[in-house]
């Protein structure tokens, strides 16, 4: 994250709205004075050292802050963790996209940990429960349904086995979570009571959110920055090479062994997730619900539960996984972008490509300095690719593949060309990808020869949606003899679905990389740089036109131009582009280049070269966004004050849900305006996350 004076006071703004003004001001001073001990804290935020330690402790089980402890000095230091703040400004998309994703349980429970942090599977299955328990309360023997509590009812902390149906178990804390006052303590229970959520329900779906990789299971070397950790295994290696590290064939060594230790490190934070996802067969739930339609599983794993692994390990340490939840956002970023461009039902089949490929994902970034594992390093540098057989069994049961394509003769379809191999992803020519992948563009050229011959057998089967003279939807006939065979008519669905891959292949925008027989993947890094670009040229045509926008597409495309040539380029009067240039150079858009022809540096005798530098742009941008961010969240501080007195009787329980009964005409009214004013601004948040999420994270 780019750490400027505005996005540390976003951060420190973002921990204040979700966790309170203690933690806010521990990270504050992080942010400004650096890595600090908490004596420097104490000094430093004006609390005393227990309100720090407090704090401290709150902040690192919400992984806001980094520590370190140095062994020979027995002092901790502490260094706060921006991105973590910054992510907070994404719980809500995060939590959306997992409802969307892994189902309401699962939005729960991830709610649960960003509430609650670092916690073990046990209490969080304990907790889960208590607060999503139906609530009941008898008087006089007669059960009040609905009735909230100002106290929890009390359970056994020890409580670990998953036996629910014994009213007698004195170790369940919902046999019997009934309140009885002033009565006989008589049971009025009938069948149409609610019945509480089973611990099994819990750890089935914390088996697949841990399977998935949203959940991640943590360790103490979680809890330092990646640079000290790599600085301790460093420390440790140079231990066994007493007469130091000097020579090539040295160096070699002692950079195999930090690396073999790192590498290590990384598989031990991954050992729960390998164990879910080879134990219990793990599939992802949209496999799910194809095979419960053809009689299949019943639930996201085949063979033993995932829940029953998750059930002998209840002290495991859990956390969510914002790198994966950011693979999550940007998948269904792309997914909107590819809709814009090729089609609702072209788009699902993109969606289905890319929640199989994201399955081999893990962040959206390297960081040279993050710890990750052999299978991480294989993916992100050779590249994940998927089959078509995965991509269908992936793609919603409802997507008609036989519609949202046209018809063409087989004879107007050059196979070899349609079904080309690319091995290599293609380069970019500044905005814009190269119209051709066969002059050099790839690394090792290409063959012409080289294609899929998958395409081939599916010229025998009609792929817009006719076969035989009836149609198919999915398999299904709607006139004719019924496929008898399911085999026939998964074939036939798998052509069709290839069209469709094949047309995000041969785009403009390149969404789809046939890289192999039967193979497919997509270029993140090429697809972002697009939306980076589209974003970038709608700022500037709105905010300079659309002759401003031409300027910077040559300059982008051409590099480095002086004010005489580029008039000619952009058919623009001399006047009128030093002008624009002028105005987009004092708003950080573009630079400029002064060349003296001679010592004198005269005006008349100097050339200036006019130039687009995408990086620093990208920084003024992020930072112009992080200032617009925080402006919306001391507004909506002061709007609050403003409110304060209606605020307060809102938030009363009695009044909570029933505002438009319980609260004055006038009162209401002033709340309705707040919530009004509430909403447009955390939507303008919203709005220019995802400028950061594009700029910066995907």
């Amino acid at each position: 994250m780019l750490v400027t004076k505005n996005g540390a006071e976003l951060c420190t703004l973002l921990v204040n709205e979700l966790y309170g003004q203690l933690p806010s001001r521990i990270v504050a001073a992080l942010l400004a004075r650096g890595r600090s001990n908490v004596r420097d804290l104490v000094l430093h935020t004006s609390l005393n050292p227990k309100q720090v330690r407090h704090g401290l402790a709150l902040v690192i089980q919400h992984n806001l802050v980094f520590y370190q402890t140095d062994h020979e000095t027995a002092v901790t230091t502490y260094e706060a963790n921006p991105r973590a703040s910054y992510h907070l400004v994404r719980i809500g998309k995060i939590i959306d996209v997992i409802d969307r994703r892994y189902g309401t349980m699962a939005k729960n429970l991830v709610n649960d940990l960003l509430m609650l942090g670092n916690i073990e599977i046990g209490q969080l299955v304990r907790y889960h429960r208590l607060k999503h328990a139906p609530k009941r309360e008898t008087i006089n023997g007669e059960r009040k349904e609905n009735h909230i509590h100002d106290e929890e009812p009390d359970y056994d902390p020890n409580l670990e086995n998953g036996n629910h149906d014994d009213p007698d178990n004195p170790e369940d804390p919902f046999a019997d979570d009934s309140r009885y006052v002033n009565g006989n303590g008589v049971d009025h229970s009938s069948a149409d009571d609610v019945k509480p959520i089973q611990a099994e329900e819990i750890y089935d779906t914390m088996a697949q959110l841990i399977a998935a990789g949203v959940v991640e299971s943590v360790s103490t070397t979680m809890l330092q920055s990646p640079q000290d950790l790599k600085a301790s295994v460093e420390q440790e290696c140079i231990k066994e090479f007493p007469n130091g590290v000097r020579g090539a064939k040295v160096i070699s060594e002692f950079n195999v062994m930090v690396k073999s230790r790192l590498k290590s490190i990384g598989a031990e934070r991954v050992a729960t997730k390998r164990k879910l996802q080879e134990s219990a067969l793990y599939e992802p739930s949209n496999i799910k619900r194809r095979k419960l339609a053809n009689g299949g599983m019943s639930n996201g794993f085949a063979g033993d539960s995932g829940g029953s692994i998750l059930r002998e390990e209840p002290n495991t340490v859990v956390r969510l996984n914002f790198d994966k939840c950011l693979v999550e956002l940007r998948t269904q970023k792309l997914i909107e972008h590819a809709e814009d461009f090729v089609g609702e039902t072209t788009a699902q089949v993109f969606a289905a490509l890319l929640a199989s490929l994201c399955r081999k994902v893990y962040r959206c970034q390297h960081d040279p300095d993050t710890i990750i594992t052999e299978e991480e390093e294989e993916t992100y540098f050779a590249g994940a690719r998927v089959t078509t057989e995965e991509i269908f069994d992936h793609l919603c049961p409802g997507v008609d593949v036989s519609t949202g394509i046209g018809t063409a003769s087989e004879d107007d379809i050059d196979l070899r060309f349609a079904e080309k191999i690319r091995k290599y992803p293609p380069q970019t020519q500044g905005s814009r990808l190269q119209g051709t992948l066969e002059e050099g563009d790839e690394i090792m050229g290409s063959d012409d020869e080289d294609y899929d011959r998958t395409g081939e057998h599916a010229k025998k089967i009609r792929v817009n949606g006719h076969r035989n003279g009836s149609v198919t939807h999915n398999g299904l006939k709607s006139g004719g003899d019924h496929l008898a065979d399911g085999q026939a008519s998964r074939i036939e669905q798998i052509s069709q679905m290839r069209q469709h891959l094949l047309v995000l292949a041969e785009s403009k925008q390149h969404f789809v990389r046939h890289c192999g027989q039967n193979e497919w993947t997509v270029d993140f890094g090429t697809l972002i740089q697009q939306l980076r670009y589209v974003e970038l040229d709608t700022m500037i045509e709105d905010s300079f036109g659309r002759h401003g926008l031409r300027l910077t597409r040559i300059l982008r495309e051409k590099g480095k131009l002086d004010d005489k040539t580029l008039p000619a380029i952009a058919l623009m009067r001399k006047p009128d582009v030093h002008v624009k240039m002028a105005e987009m150079e004092m708003a950080g858009f573009l630079e400029v280049q002064e060349v003296p022809r001679d010592n004198n540096r005269a005006a008349n005798r100097t050339m200036f070269f006019w130039f687009f530098d995408e990086a620093r742009t990208l920084k003024r941008v992020l930072d112009n966004s992080y200032k617009s961010m925080v402006r919306c969240l001391e507004r909506l501080e002061v709007e609050r004050h403003k409110k304060r007195a209606v605020l307060s009787l809102s938030e009363r329980k009695d009044v909570q849900g029933q505002e438009e009964e319980k609260l004055r005409g006038d009162v209401y009214g002033e709340y309705l305006e707040f919530l009004d004013i509430e909403k447009k601004l955390l939507s303008q948040i919203s709005k220019l996350d995802d400028l950061v999420s594009v700029f910066q994270d995907f």
